[in-house]
Formats: C-alpha cells, structure tokens, sequence
C-alpha cells in the first residue's frame, strides 16, 4: 500500500473562492509577512506561493511533493467523467481533503465571479476561444452576421443566449447540488458562505479536520477579509434576484439598480423555468422595476 501524502488539495469550482482560501490557510501556516492576494479584479490571483494543477497531474504532484502542504485543482470535469470519481480518486491518496461548493444562497455570486475576476473580458477568453460549439449557436440562432464582434453583439442577445445555454451549462458542470450526494470521510466539506461569512469558524473546522497547526492566530486575517467582502460585487444578487423573480410573479413594486448581465440572465432563466417569457427582442436595457418586468411577460404554452 502506497504512502498516503501529506499535502492537502483544494478541490473547487471556478468562482468559489480557492486561490482565496489557499492564501488563508498558507499564510496560517507560516510567519512570513501578510501580502495581500487581491488584484484589481477583485481575485486573489496576486497569491503566487499556490499550488494550482490540472486534475492530470495532481496524483503525480502529491507523491513527488511532499513539502507542499497545499494544492488546488478544479473540481468540474470533463462531461464524461463524474465529479465523484474525480474527488474520490484525490482522497485514495491523500490523508484529507478540503471541498468548497457554491451553496444554494451563492449561485448567482459565484457565476458573477466567473465572468468578472477570471478575465477581463469573458466573452472573448472563456466563450469565444475555448466554447466554438456555444459561439456557433450565438451566431445562427439569433440575427447576428457570423464574425460580428462581440462586443458589437446587442445586450439582449447575449443576455438570452445566457439565459438559455448557460445557465443549464453550468449547473451540469458543478453537477448540482453535488454534495448532497456525494460524501468521503477524508474531505472536509465547506461552502462558499462558510467562508465569507463565518470566517474564523471555517478556517478552525478546517484546521481541527485536516489536523492542520496554524502558528498565527486567525484574527491576523481580518483586515485582510473585511477588504475581501468589500471587493464583492456581487455578494447580495442570489437574495435580491430572488426577491425580483417573487415581486414579478405576484405583481408586487419593487425597483433595483441596473443588475449585472449574468444575474439579468439568471432571472430570465428562472422565469422561463416558471412558465413565463420576457419580450426581449432589442430590450437591451433591462428594467429596474418588477411592474415593468411584469408588463413584458408572456405566458408559455404548455406542451
């Protein structure tokens, strides 16, 4: 039987926050001077001390690097693999394992990262260049000449392309609610809102599960994720879409400043779930009122 390895890998989904936690729990770990991890996007990708590898070679890094106490890797996989498989082949070789996951109260929060602080620019790095399939849908199902540029693309265009391909993509991809469903008594299962807003009880379970010493108090942190919550955007769109897609369906009056692109999507997305239909052709700027969402509704028919 095989040594199982020391180092403990983070497995995530984009947009949850692991570059951010692998700097929390490294800098716990050592007495070298705080430096802060946040770029201008609002990421921790200034944290170069990570370990980030593709799932290919995390076997091969674990057992021939054992002085790294940390390692990071996307959980999501390719369509014909599980994200069970992938995660259980990780723990066969590893003494623990830390899992974040987008909760239920996250969704839109961890979407909005993924299109804001990985690139500058998602549509030309993430959508354009490694999704032909999906650009090819954008460009033959709605009245866009082939080759437009995509920032030449009106609003409400892109906005139900969203609405209709990503927001199932996604959802496929992070295989939700994935731990519901799937358990490993090597991994210490965390959320996203663990992290963010029970921040020292999270890094505590963490420590007393993977058996991790901290030689810094958490406290030294603070400041640190006090500047982190400031530098999210995006961190109420999950309650206050919510309460869009319920003041809409019952008719109620409730205004909102203008939403990102994703979280317009997300509520188009959640209505066509419900039975409705927004009239969106040329609606390239979407309301800020539920009466005026409301009024743009249409029924589906049922089949």
């Amino acid at each position: 039987m095989h040594e199982l390895s020391s180092t403990v890998p983070i497995a995530y989904h984009g947009g949850t926050y692991g570059t951010y936690l692998e700097w929390c729990l490294t800098s716990l770990i050592s007495t070298d001077q705080l430096v802060s991890p946040f770029t201008d996007l609002g990421n921790s990708h200034k944290f170069k001390k990570g370990n980030y590898f593709e799932f290919g070679t995390v076997s091969k890094f674990l057992s021939l690097h054992q002085s790294a106490k940390f390692a990071r890797f996307h959980a999501e996989t390719q369509q014909q693999h599980s994200i069970s498989d992938k995660l259980d082949q990780v723990c066969d070789i590893v003494q623990h394992m830390i899992y974040i996951y987008p909760d239920r109260d996250s969704v839109l929060l961890t979407i909005n990262n993924v299109f804001t602080k990985i690139w500058n620019n998602w549509w030309s790095k993430e959508f354009l260049i490694t999704s032909a399939a999906d650009a090819s849908r954008l460009y033959q199902n709605w009245p866009v000449l082939p080759g437009t540029a995509i920032q030449d693309i009106p609003n409400w265009i892109r906005r139900e392309f969203l609405s209709l391909y990503f927001m199932p993509a996604w959802h496929d991809q992070v295989e939700w609610y994935h731990p519901d469903h799937w358990q490993n008594p090597k991994c210490c299962k965390i959320t996203v809102r663990d992290l963010l807003n029970n921040f020292e009880e999270t890094l505590q379970k963490i420590s007393l599960f993977c058996g991790i010493e901290y030689v810094r108090p958490i406290q030294d942190l603070l400041p640190f994720h006090e500047q982190n919550l400031k530098n999210q955007k995006y961190l109420h769109h999950d309650a206050l879409c919510t309460n869009i897609i319920q003041a809409v369906t019952n008719n109620q009056n409730l205004s909102w400043e203008t939403l990102s692109l994703p979280s317009e999507a997300w509520i188009q997305w959640q209505l066509r779930n419900l039975g409705y239909e927004i009239q969106c052709h040329e609606l390239d700027k979407f309301p800020t009122n539920s009466v005026h969402l409301h009024e743009l509704l249409y029924q589906l028919k049922s089949t």
